[in-house]
């Protein structure tokens, strides 16, 4: 070869593969289990129901008079805040997978796992509604840790992972 500088590089590169993975072939399986779904049992998920206890809540949105808290992975507590000095807690909208929620128009757009939902909020009526489905909008919530589960091996088919909980 006319060029050492060349011929080294390629030596050291073609001598790399002989030496030993010093750290191993290790499999790190996830601390976390996948709560599972069916798509049709989601779909059909979206309810208003009786006020819930905020246990571990995320965003917090504020609407006219209203408090919108997103409690982790489990939907949304409704909070009528007309007198901010004792707001009232009047019902809990039910969204499995849900993390995150904004409010345009009086719609309620949401994240119902993978899915991005539409919803309509009659607070007079009491009742809410899916107006819109995007399907497979987002991508599937990974496990807190960020390793892969051997509890999805054996996945059952049209699943969709709405939590994880710890083993």
């Amino acid at each position: 070869m006319k060029n050492p500088a060349l011929a080294a590089v390629l030596s050291l590169f073609l001598l790399s593969s002989c030496f030993p993975n010093e750290w191993g072939d290790y499999y790190y399986d996830s601390a976390y289990k996948p709560i599972l779904m069916e798509r049709n049992a989601l779909e059909n998920s979206i309810k208003l129901v009786d006020p819930q206890t905020i246990n571990e809540f995320g965003k917090i949105y504020r609407y006219q008079n209203l408090l919108f808290i997103n409690e982790r992975f489990e939907g949304v507590h409704v909070i009528d805040n007309t007198d901010p000095s004792n707001p009232v807690n009047i019902g809990f909208i039910t969204i499995p997978g849900n993390v995150d929620i904004a409010i345009k128009n009086d719609f309620i757009y949401a994240d119902n796992a993978v899915d991005l939902i539409v919803i309509s909020y009659d607070q007079a009526g009491q009742k809410v509604q899916v107006v819109d489905r995007n399907r497979d909008v987002f991508p599937e919530l990974p496990a807190p840790d960020g390793y892969p589960s051997s509890d999805l091996n054996n996945r059952p088919e049209n699943t969709v992972i709405v939590k994880w909980k710890e083993k």
